[in-house]
């Protein structure tokens, strides 16, 4: 099994909540969705390096995001609280796909993640190629 590392610095954005804007619009609710996504697929190309040739098999995508902790939150050695843990891997799928690390974020067959409180924003991910 081959894995590759992805090291992200910037504010974790959640993606799947919409708001309707009229004439059947929908809109992401998240402003920073671009920016995050946009650091998670840059990162994602760094640590492929040049020449890669995406994964087209199951993978598996473990490790941490790291989100600043608010000026009073009800739960203080947890980020029990919004963003969604589910929705940040939305968003951390689809960069891993359109950084072409994967060829689809369909391929993401476990996920291993955990949201913590953080000093600096970002997500530390092992994405790990389950065959080859």
């Amino acid at each position: 099994m081959s894995s590759v590392r992805v090291v992200v610095d910037g504010t974790p954005a959640p993606q799947g909540s919409k708001k309707h804007v009229g004439r059947g619009r929908l809109v992401e609710v998240s402003k920073n969705l671009p920016a995050w996504r946009a650091v998670v697929e840059a990162a994602a190309r760094e640590a492929a390096g040049p020449g890669w040739v995406p994964w087209d098999g199951p993978v598996m995508v473990s490790g941490t995001v790291g989100i600043l902790r608010p000026g009073s939150t009800k739960f203080k050695d947890f980020p029990a609280g919004a963003p969604d843990l589910d929705k940040l891997q939305r968003s951390i799928g689809d960069a891993l796909e359109k950084s072409r690390l994967i060829t689809n974020d369909a391929r993401i067959v476990h996920w291993d993640i955990r949201k913590v409180w953080a000093v600096v924003p970002g997500a530390d991910l092992t994405v790990t190629e389950l065959m080859g």
